[in-house]
């Protein structure tokens, strides 16, 4: 949230001089074994309705400025970064916008 509305509904800032060419978001999420104090009282799919595990959920920013001799995209070196959470879908939805902002969002060509 960015004074009290979502991020990509605010109004971008004015673009800086230098573009991104692509800017690339990826995202995905994964079971984590936990402990029990951590599953007590979450619904999971273990038969009798328990949980083991909690879903950690993962997203990797990085830019793309060149093509390699066959025309195929090629990830700029140190352009990446990383983002990570056990939380719910819109809390983390809300924290890789954040960090796709911080990385040019409203600077890139392609998103």
């Amino acid at each position: 949230m960015l004074n009290g509305k979502p991020l990509l509904q605010t109004q971008a800032p004015l673009r800086a001089a230098k573009s991104i060419p692509v800017l690339y978001v990826e995202m995905d999420g994964t079971g984590v074994p936990m402990v029990r104090s951590e599953t007590d009282g979450r619904k999971g799919k273990q038969p009798d309705g328990t949980s083991k595990t909690r879903e950690v959920k993962l997203g990797c920013l990085f830019t793309q400025t060149t093509t390699n001799e066959n025309g195929r995209p090629v990830r700029d070196p140190g352009s990446t970064s990383f983002v990570g959470a056990i939380e719910t879908s819109e809390d983390f939805g809300e924290r890789i916008e954040a960090e796709a902002i911080r990385r040019g969002l409203f600077n890139a060509d392609r998103s």
